[in-house]
């Protein structure tokens, strides 16, 4: 079981810009601050900055350092390693499940997500991975 993580923004790390402002949109639609990184040095430089994101919504190919070179750059920092991570890639949510497990295991990762992503499937991995804000209720019930 994952516990939840800290109440800081969500850090989306997206290279298409369309895919990244939709994304965007909707996470703010619903409540959550964000925060954009466009490659992976920038989602490092995001990483670092206080405060530290909740969590990280990752797409694996992306320019300057791709997603795994920002994993295991992560997974090197006691600090950010305990960031969770939804990796958002066609190409990782192809892995067999056990390929996929070891991967998880070996760099923290609480999902994967197969591009393009249904909003909603997304929005209630993070949902089920970190707290709401305070203040954004939106969708529940009275």
């Amino acid at each position: 079981m994952v516990a939840h993580a800290s109440s800081g923004p969500l850090l989306v790390v997206e290279d298409d810009p369309d895919i990244l402002e939709a994304l965007q949109g909707y996470l703010e639609m619903h409540g959550h601050s964000v925060r954009v990184a466009r490659n992976g040095r920038e989602a490092l430089e995001q990483l670092a900055q206080p405060p530290r994101p909740a969590l990280m919504v990752l797409d694996m190919a992306l320019p300057v350092l791709d997603g795994h070179r920002v994993l295991t750059t992560r997974k090197a920092s006691e600090a950010l390693a305990e960031v969770p991570v939804i990796i958002l890639s066609a190409g990782m949510a192809a892995m067999n499940p056990r390929d996929r497990a070891v991967y998880a295991s070996s760099y923290n990762v609480a999902a994967f997500l197969k591009k393009p992503v249904e909003p909603r499937q997304l929005l209630a991995v993070i949902e089920r991975l970190v707290a709401k804000p305070s203040g954004a209720q939106a969708g529940t019930p009275s």
